[in-house]
């Protein structure tokens, strides 16, 4: 599809603001219609494909050159990336990116709008100042009728006695009550006739303010919604005859390499219609991962999906999508060292008030990735139906960087909303185990280590953890490519009871020299109420001195511990059989001199 175009080509894609006329002997111009045929979304952008068809015979010059417009395209176009291609019968001889100032063709509606605002804000002015006036008639009219009776009464009562001096008859009391009652209707009337003006202005002003807020929220909406700028691509091309020589094949910049019609050439002397395809990346689009992880027995369904989200400010229709772990670069220069400076270090002063549950949160985390925990019920699910069996997506290409055709056409709009796609279901086989931490939370985590048995390198990404049925948490993964090893977090198995308690802790009376002594002993008791064996990590920890003054000495645990680092951490590794329970002692001493406070060491 493809419409002729009077404009320049500098301005291609608004008609409003395209000049009248073209330069004498400019090359014929035309605007393609490129629909949308293929994007390739990477972590980070976006590749676009379009494509569009046009007949050059219908331009009326096979020689020379013709201007083909792609326009209306996204302002952060890479100009750096675009690529151009096709078959039919022309040469691409250049290829420009351009910049489309947007017109305004509402610029008089608008101004009309203002214009009518402007009017009926003046009219409601006029309202107020015509009802202030009737407002100030009744008041007139009530105090004429408050005094007024009383001073024609008299009035008239002067005027019967000068007519009976005079000789002349004067007005009985029904002749005045008459003259009375005509003057009340004549008020009466006055002041109905203005409650009726005030009413058809207050209706009056109702429906101008009604037009007048409709009138605001228009202008309103047009000015925060702006036509934004735009780009442009524009391909010069050379109209050529194909004759099956090497030399007259479509061609394009030296960059580009156009492939033939399935057809090959076509036969000598005949002009064939171009298809043209141009691509071009950008960056407001992105696709990130994420998990749900679902653990029955010691089997992890790991759910891979993609969340593809744009503001490029075009939609992409439904068409080829693809998801690749590419990562567009600007640069592929290695990173530069810089000078690492030794210094005197600072003291750092941390924040006070920091919780025991966050402390054990990060106890238990051991340096990982932070993990969100809910208790999760234990027991093994009941037998069910198999579960119904999730569209994967195709691995279209693997190496250091994968290529994902999803399992269903995906429209994506630009409206920045991130719309999921599922990428791989895999299984995994678990090795369960227990760790515990009883110093800050005397309580049993259950964790499942995990090997990616998978060809796929699964991106980081947010996870959802669930046992069986419960949902238990959420965690984060890092990257993990194929062979590697993953940890999921299932939350507290109260089936493993944690006691820590603290025996004793004695300060001796007696002083040697100058220094106190300080003996401490805990025991930790834990206990497995799960049917089946279980394999707890236990941690804990002896104080290290910082001073030269203090000393920790006879530092003792039974059973002996697997691991005992410089600083004071201590791991061991239990095996415990259904019902069964096993205790660890820890204790040290702890020299001190007399009289000085010491911190860091108590429970």
């Amino acid at each position: 599809m493809m419409s002729r175009a009077d404009g320049t080509p500098d301005i291609p894609a608004a008609p409003a603001g395209e000049p009248t006329g073209r330069p004498a002997g400019a090359p014929p111009a035309l605007i393609l219609d490129a629909p949308i045929s293929a994007v390739v979304v990477y972590p980070t952008a976006a590749r676009v494909t379009r494509r569009g068809r046009f007949d050059v015979a219908t331009l009326g010059s096979q020689s020379g050159r013709v201007e083909v417009t792609l326009g209306g395209l996204p302002l952060e176009l890479d100009e750096d990336s675009v690529r151009v291609s096709g078959t039919g019968s022309a040469r691409v001889i250049g290829v420009r990116v351009v910049s489309q100032a947007r017109a305004t063709p509402d610029a008089g509606a608008l101004a009309d709008l203002r214009a009518r605002q402007a009017e009926l804000r003046a009219r409601l002015a006029e309202i107020g100042d015509e009802d202030e006036t009737e407002r100030a008639r009744r008041s007139f009219l009530d105090v004429a009728a408050r005094v007024g009776a009383g001073a024609l009464a008299r009035g008239w009562a002067h005027e019967g006695t000068d007519r009976q001096g005079s000789g002349g008859g004067s007005d009985g009391p029904g002749d005045a009550a008459a003259r009375l009652i005509t003057v009340g209707d004549a008020l009466a009337a006055q002041m109905s006739a203005v409650h009726a003006r005030r009413r058809a202005l207050a209706e009056l002003r109702q429906e101008t303010e009604r037009e007048l807020a409709v009138l605001g929220r228009v202008i309103e909406a047009r000015q925060a919604r702006p036509e934004p700028d735009t780009r442009a691509i524009i391909v010069d091309l050379e109209p050529s005859t194909a004759t099956g020589d090497p030399s007259d094949s479509p061609a394009d910049d030296p960059s580009e390499s156009p492939e033939r019609p399935a057809g090959g050439p076509a036969a000598a002397g005949t002009v064939s219609p171009v298809d043209l395809e141009v691509s071009y990346l950008v960056r407001s689009a992105s696709w990130r991962s994420g998990y749900d992880a679902r653990l029955d027995g010691e089997r992890v369904t790991l759910t891979w999906f993609a969340m593809i989200s744009q503001r490029t400010g075009e939609d992409w229709p439904v068409t080829d999508l693809l998801l690749s772990t590419a990562r567009p670069s600007s640069g592929v220069d290695l990173p530069e060292l810089s000078p690492r400076y030794v210094d005197i270090a600072r003291p750092r002063v941390l924040a006070r008030g920091r919780s025991k549950a966050r402390a054990s949160a990060e106890g238990l985390a051991g340096g990982g990735g932070e993990t969100t925990f809910m208790p999760a019920a234990m027991a093994a699910p009941a037998p069910a139906a198999p579960p119904m069996v999730a569209a994967e997506a195709t691995l279209e290409s693997a190496g250091p960087a994968s290529t994902y055709r999803p399992p269903r056409p995906v429209a994506v709009p630009a409206d920045g909303d991130p719309h999921r796609t599922t990428v791989a279901v895999i299984e995994l086989d678990a090795v369960l185990d227990h760790v515990t931490v009883p110093r800050l939370a005397a309580e049993a985590l259950l964790r499942a280590a995990v090997v990616n048995t998978s060809p796929h390198t699964l991106p980081a990404g947010k996870a959802s953890i669930f046992h069986g049925p419960e949902f238990v948490g959420t965690t984060r993964l890092r990257l993990v490519p194929p062979g590697g090893e993953l940890e999921l977090r299932l939350g507290v198995d109260d089936r493993v009871r944690v006691e820590r308690e603290l025996v004793s802790r004695v300060t001796g009376r007696r002083v040697v020299g100058n220094t106190r002594r300080t003996d401490v002993v805990h025991r930790t008791t834990v206990t497995n109420h799960a049917p089946l064996r279980a394999r707890v990590t236990v941690r804990d920890q002896v104080p290290v001195s910082r001073h030269e003054n203090i000393q920790v000495k006879e530092v003792e645990a039974t059973p002996a511990a697997a691991e005992h680092t410089d600083l004071g951490l201590l791991t061991w590794e239990l095996e415990l059989e259904p019902g069964s329970n096993r205790e660890i002692t820890l204790s040290y001493r702890l020299e001190h001199p007399r009289g000085v406070e010491i911190t860091g060491w108590g429970d």
